[in-house]
């Protein structure tokens, strides 16, 4: 199961500190592949952008990648709680109603920006 897999699952539960941290995961891998593919190294990565998606996401922009534009609502969101580990640790906060949801078309919506680019640089587009 992927993470993003595994977002629409808890979404449906209405587990939605689990659905938004694999949302974060997902988000940080997608953005970090196109990355990865583009402009920098894995060491880079982890130097430069660590756990940060809002870092992750201008990096990924710079280099190319048309980023959704809801996009910034979900980073702005859940990047505090990512970087710092807050997933992890306290008790469950509350988000807003149908944030989950709303994450997880809007990071399918990036997954399918990063796979067109990814598909039209192969075909050399």
């Amino acid at each position: 199961m992927s993470q993003l897999d595994c977002a629409v699952w808890a979404a449906k539960k209405s587990i939605d500190s689990l659905a938004l941290h694999s949302i974060a995961i997902a988000t940080e891998l997608l953005l970090k592949s196109h990355l990865l593919r583009t402009a920098s190294t894995d060491a880079w990565n982890r130097a430069q952008i660590g756990h940060n998606l809002d870092r992750a996401a201008r990096y990924a922009e710079r280099a190319g990648l048309n980023l959704p534009s809801r996009l910034a609502l979900v980073v702005d969101q859940l990047h505090p709680y990512f970087q710092r580990g807050g997933f992890q640790r306290g008790g469950p906060r509350a988000w807003p109603a149908g944030f989950a949801d709303d994450a997880c078309d809007i990071v399918r919506e990036l997954a399918q920006t990063v796979f067109d680019h990814a598909r039209q640089d192969a075909h050399g587009s």
